[in-house]
This record gives structure tokens, C-alpha cells and sequence, in this order.
């Protein structure tokens, strides 16, 4: 298993580190693709961000995604690394907040577990590397009750 991009344990996760304001400025989804409730942990010096998101039992996929046994979707564990990591690259290689970072590609993704709600997922960017102007790789993970669910490297680009 790769090693943790960060200890969990050895942070405050109880408290938010950026104001929602800040958060949604630099990232334009809402709605049931916000899947960032907050950023608990911000270090511009060593490139590592930690946000997260809590999943109520009755979760909008929680339903129909495996009934009676609800699954959190890979695709949306993708979407809330990429939206850490976004906020992240943003940040450290001063990209512009207005400017959309698109999904460019996944590598070496690998499920590690399961999120069922309730649950509160972590998603942690860190060692972004920026190429050029536009393109970005961006190591990424996901942990749920102190375990790694996934973890993968996302490529994006400034659009």
C-alpha cells in the first residue's frame, strides 16, 4: 500500500482552516457535486491540502448504489480528490481562481475500501506538479475511518 501523502492522525481535522467563501470562490461546483463541506488543513509550505465531506445514511446515491448495501461510487471518491486537488494546485502554483481546472486524466487508481454512510470522507492533494502553464499532476487520496479507500494521481488542466 502507498504511504499516506499525509498523517491524518497527527492533525486538527476539527476545524475548518479556509472560510466557505474562499473555498467556493476558487471552486465553481454546487449543489450535489460540491463535494467539499470544507478544507480542514492547508500547508502552502509542504504543498498539502486536506478536505472533506459529510455523507448523511439517506446520501443522494446511497439508494440505488448497491440497495441495502450502499456504496460510496469510485467516481464520486475521483471527483472529490480532483476538487482537494484543484483547490490545492490553485494555490500553490498561483493559478488563477476564475480560471476551470478540467479534468485531463486518472492514473494508477487503486480502490484500498469501502465509504458506506454515514461517513465522513477525507480527500488529500499534495506534491502537485505543475507543467508549464496549464498542466498539473496531482497525487491524491481518500480515507474513511482512518483507512485509505483510494488512492490515484490526477492530471489537469487550466482551461
Amino acid at each position: 500500500m502507498a504511504q499516506p501523502l499525509v498523517d491524518l492522525a497527527a492533525l486538527d481535522l476539527s476545524r475548518n482552516v479556509v472560510s466557505e467563501e474562499d473555498l467556493r470562490q476558487v471552486l465553481p461546483h454546487r449543489g450535489t457535486f460540491q463535494l467539499l463541506d470544507g478544507v480542514c488543513h492547508l500547508d502552502l509550505e509542504q504543498g498539502v491540502a486536506v478536505g472533506y465531506k459529510d455523507w448523511p445514511a439517506d446520501a443522494w446515491w446511497a439508494k440505488d448504489h448497491v440497495p441495502g448495501k450502499p456504496l460510496m461510487p469510485g467516481v464520486l471518491m475521483i471527483e472529490g480528490a480532483a476538487q482537494i486537488a484543484t483547490f490545492l494546485v490553485k494555490k500553490v502554483a498561483s493559478w488563477e481562481i476564475d480560471r476551470f481546472v478540467g479534468l485531463a486524466g486518472v492514473n494508477d487508481v487503486r480502490v484500498r475500501g469501502q465509504v458506506v454512510p454515514p461517513a465522513r470522507v477525507y480527500f488529500v492533494s499534495g506534491n502537485c506538479k505543475v507543467s508549464g502553464r496549464r498542466m498539473a499532476r496531482m497525487p491524491a487520496q481518500v480515507f474513511c475511518n482512518g483507512q485509505m479507500t483510494m488512492e490515484l494521481e490526477l492530471l489537469g488542466v487550466m482551461l
